[in-house]
């Protein structure tokens, strides 16, 4: 099983970019990325970060046969794996278990349920609740916007019109100049614009909609690496017809994804709940499970019996511990999220917890730490 480097890392990487723009860093000792990232970033203004949801390193490599980038690197992405861990670290500079958003869906002790993080409802059922009790009892989380804007620089997200207001966007955007964009026409457009604009600062592009396309269909399907060699190559022409000597280019990713064939999804319901006291919780391929007074022992054995090979099961605290889920001041209400015990699959394995009985049939997920999840490219231009 991998673990993530954090010298090495989406977060260390925005912290390199704070000092760039004179913010105060959350952490001060990246000499590595610094060594590498500096040279490349001084002497510029504008900074365009472009993050392109679920394009892992290894897939880049295979695509990049076709393009021709040559300037890059090899990133290492949080744990877990998943846009709702990662992009915050994107957007705060913090590690998961610093900002406490620790997966796709998470429960929330301070309003006592579960809630998928994205958009703040239940499970497979409806948005109705961020309006009312939950936009007002979750705390915003600071971010490297507001950091960069003290210090007298731009700084915003071009994002797709779609999540712009979504909950997560809420928590983790406040103060941002958010710029949006309806079609990929729309973001390539947009990013011309954003290449030709003056201004001093930091600019980050998110482009979501190849990771749902990788979660229906996989991320070894040929419509995956159809859309992900045209957004490349487009991307690539852009930047190089429009950008300037004042400008550096970033492309990069939030966390990969393996593809996860249907006979190995094993689905979750009546089984497992007289071990728990909660409904799991995080992703399917990484779950927090809480167990009930008794029956921690009776819970890994169900698990080991029934799946065997198919997972490791770690207690919550020890993985917290030994440093998966980041460095840095835990935050106050980790522990409450991530159960008793974290169950990490192994290999294209998954599990997928039957909340309402509708749920999806995906292709294609993350949330682990195989080698396609855990390292995402990051590309200079």
């Amino acid at each position: 099983m991998l673990k993530p480097d954090y010298n090495i890392n989406i977060v260390s990487f925005v912290n390199v970019l704070l000092k760039k723009f004179k913010a105060e860093p959350l952490y001060e000792n990246f000499s590595e990325m610094e060594d590498f990232l500096l040279p490349e970033i001084s002497g510029v203004d504008k900074v365009i970060v472009i993050i392109i949801d679920s394009l892992g390193y290894n897939k880049f490599i295979e695509i990049n046969k076709k393009i021709g980038f040559s300037g890059y690197y090899k990133l290492s992405s949080v744990f877990p794996t998943t846009t709702v861990s990662a992009i915050t670290s994107y957007m705060t500079g913090m590690t998961p278990q610093e900002h406490g958003l620790l997966g796709y869906i998470q429960f929330l002790r301070e309003l006592g349920t579960i809630l998928n993080m994205i958009d703040f409802s239940y499970p497979g059922m409806a948005n109705n609740n961020f309006d009312t009790l939950v936009k007002r009892k979750i705390k915003r989380l600071p971010n490297i916007f507001q950091k960069i804007k003290k210090e007298g620089y731009y700084a915003g997200i071009l994002t797709g019109s779609s999540i712009a207001n979504s909950g997560l966007s809420f928590l983790i955007q406040k103060d941002a100049n958010v710029l949006t964009y309806y079609t990929i026409g729309d973001m390539f457009a947009s990013i011309t614009k954003l290449l030709q604009k003056e201004f001093k600062g930091l600019v980050y592009v998110y482009y979501g909609m190849l990771d749902g396309l990788g979660h229906k269909k996989g991320p070894d399907s040929f419509s995956y690496n159809t859309e992900s060699e045209y957004l490349l190559k487009e991307i690539k022409y852009i930047v190089e017809k429009y950008k300037t000597n004042d400008t550096v280019v970033f492309i990069t990713a939030d966390h990969g994804m393996v593809q996860t064939p249907r006979e190995k999804n094993a689905y979750l319901g009546d089984d497992i709940r007289k071990f728990l006291r909660l409904p799991p919780t995080g992703e399917m391929r990484m779950m927090y499970l809480y167990t009930k007074e008794g029956k921690r022992q009776e819970l890994v054995e169900f698990f080991e019996e029934k799946y065997k090979g198919r997972f490791e099961i770690v207690p919550s605290r020890h993985a917290l511990s030994e440093g998966f889920f980041g460095i840095g001041r835990v935050h106050p209400e980790a522990l409450n999220r991530i159960g008793d015990y974290v169950l990490i699959c192994k290999e294209n394995y998954a599990f997928t917890y039957l909340y309402t009985g509708g749920e999806d049939k995906l292709e294609g997920m993350h949330g682990s730490l195989t080698e396609d999840e855990l390292f995402v490219p990051l590309i200079i231009l």
